[in-house]
């Protein structure tokens, strides 16, 4: 199901632009844990955290981009990720690039996107209740830089990224003997009388994702080189 959306903007691509859908993995490479600042909705009265914030974490899902010419590229990706313990996440977001350099097989691009996601935070081994959990949607604002490699139907790209998660919504609950239940937003965004818990999901990470599709020029030949839109002017040169 989610090749399929994602191969939706391949089945719209023309022969005369690059595109391409696949699969990602990538982690968090700081902080050191994550979230960067838990909210105290997620703590007792000493500032102890009730759960387990992140240290080490994989990520996986899919890529789909569409080269518009003269330089740029749209795209999204969706991906799942989790420590295979406390914390479990999904994220979706869509993206603007721009191609730096025109260099025959190799790119560089930067650019950035937003989107939607949420994660959940599990109980501390050692909490004295193990069902605690911190739920939280988010909105992803993301800034990227990545190299991308290819040939005629493949290509290859690492990206390093930086995002921000703007909480929408805190939610701490409990069960057990004390059940009980506390929502928040980071900033009050969408509700007044909501308790207002100052938090910081930010993270930097690097993502590597492996495309199929079309990465040649219409009419080109085996070594031809593009910034992937537009028909070739001329032998083994490109219209931009």
């Amino acid at each position: 199901m989610m090749i399929s959306l994602l191969s939706s903007i391949a089945l719209a691509a023309s022969d005369d632009h690059w595109w391409g859908v696949g699969p990602l993995v990538g982690t968090m490479a700081f902080p050191v844990e994550y979230p960067v600042l838990m909210p105290p909705l997620a703590q007792d009265d000493d500032g102890n955290n009730l759960v387990a914030p992140v240290s080490g974490d994989l990520r996986a899902g899919g890529h789909a981009v569409y080269y518009l010419g003269g330089g740029a590229r749209v795209g999204t990706r969706l991906w799942y990720g989790g420590n295979f313990s406390t914390w479990g996440a999904q994220e979706l977001t869509l993206e603007y690039e721009a191609v730096l350099t025109k260099e025959d097989k190799f790119q560089i691009l930067a650019g950035g996107g937003l989107g939607y996601g949420h994660e959940r935070f599990g109980a501390l081994d050692d909490a004295k209740n193990p069902d605690a959990y911190l739920d939280v949607t988010y909105f992803p604002l993301r800034a990227q830089i990545g190299a991308l490699l290819r040939d005629r139907t493949r290509a290859y790209e690492l990206d390093l990224f930086a995002t921000l998660h703007v909480a929408g919504e805190q939610k701490f609950s409990r069960t057990g003997e004390v059940a009980d239940e506390e929502t928040g937003t980071a900033i009050s965004l969408f509700d007044t009388d909501a308790k207002s818990d100052a938090a910081l999901y930010g993270a930097v990470g690097a993502e590597l994702s492996v495309y199929f599709g079309n990465f040649k020029n219409k009419g080109g030949n085996k070594d031809d080189g593009d910034s992937g839109g537009g028909k070739k002017k001329g032998k083994g040169k490109d219209k931009n």
